[in-house]
Parts: structure tokens; sequence; C-alpha cells
């Protein structure tokens, strides 16, 4: 299914890139029921459509050209790394210049300190450092105040196994107005 469609007379300067890990679909599913919760309470907020993922890195290509290039040597050094489980425990959140974001918190086990320090030794300087499901981001302190209220409160644990990063692209998007496709993935080592 196309979700953009490209003039084809038209040079394509960049692309953004996002490598995402996507969790199970019980974990998308409970990660919903989150949102439209947190709707209920503050009403529409800028992550609410965005579907369940912990991202391993946003990669903008200003020549369009870079990444694609890359992709074959991405897959092997990806193919390298172990799948790995990832366990969720409770919340969390940032403050970020007057805005805040709360999180669903990854279990910060030394294997997936190394994976993620993996990742970064692949991808770059952009993987975080703190890997988490975003529940409702760029919120006034209002707005945080009241979701963070109930959050804290809240006992959110599950697991999930990662065995792939999902590599979604999109032309450069100003305002965030064109969807994200997947343009590929990169599998990881099984070791079951």
């Amino acid at each position: 299914m196309e979700t953009f469609k490209q003039n084809p007379f038209a040079k394509l300067v960049s692309q953004d890139y996002l490598l995402v890990i996507t969790p199970s679909e019980e974990v998308v599913s409970e990660v919903r029921r989150l949102k439209d919760f947190a709707k209920k309470l503050i009403g529409y907020y800028p992550s609410f459509n965005s579907k369940a993922h912990i991202t391993v890195n946003h990669y903008y290509d200003g020549k369009a050209l870079f990444f694609d290039d890359r992709m074959p040597v991405y897959r092997s050094m990806t193919n390298r790394i172990d799948a790995f489980e990832i366990k969720i425990c409770g919340f969390d959140f940032f403050e970020h210049q007057g805005n805040y974001t709360i999180y669903a918190k990854v279990e910060l086990s030394q294997d997936i300190k190394a994976t993620f320090s993996r990742f970064k030794k692949v991808f770059g300087a952009d993987v975080p450092q703190t890997p988490h499901i975003t529940i409702a981001r760029s919120l006034s302190y209002n707005r945080y105040k009241l979701l963070w209220y109930y959050f804290k409160k809240q006992n959110f644990e599950c697991s999930f196994y990662a065995d792939e990063i999902v590599v979604l692209k999109t032309p450069t998007r100003s305002l965030h107005t064109q969807p994200m496709e997947v343009e590929t993935e990169f599998k990881l080592r099984n070791v079951v």
C-alpha cells in the first residue's frame, strides 16, 4: 500500500529514517489502551497516533544517499547482534526544555545496556541511552502533572522478544505530515 506519492520528476534531496523495535501485539494493544486513557484525561497530544515502538535511531539523510548505500553494511552488522528479551517495568518521564514525556520504562539490565551499546557502534550517536516506549510526549507541565498523577501509581510489567529492527522511511517531512513506510528490516541473530 502506498501511503504517499512522489512526483516521478522531482529529485529527492533528503530522507528521514526511523529505526525501531516493534513490541509484540499484546504490548502494542496495551500501550494503545494507555494512550486512549491519557487522551480521555488531557485531550489529544502529539504522540497519540504513534504505534508503540522503541526507537533505536532517528537518522536524517540530507543527501538521500548515504543511508541507502550503507544498508548492506548495517544489515551485516546487525545480523551479528543477538536477539534479546525486553522487559518493561513501570513508567517514568523526561523533561526537556519545558516539555514532558511520559514513557513505559525498559528495564536496563546489563544485556540491554550491552545491546544498545552495540547498536550505537553500528548506527552512531543517536542511539538512545534510555530505551523506552513513549506514551505521551511534548506535554506542558500542567498536562504532564495531571497524567503523571495516574501513571506513577500504575503497575505495568510485560516482556517481549526483539529479533529485528524495522527501518521506516519517508521524504523529510515538514511538520511531520507524511507517514513513514516500512523500508526494510534488519534481522538480529537468533540464538534460541
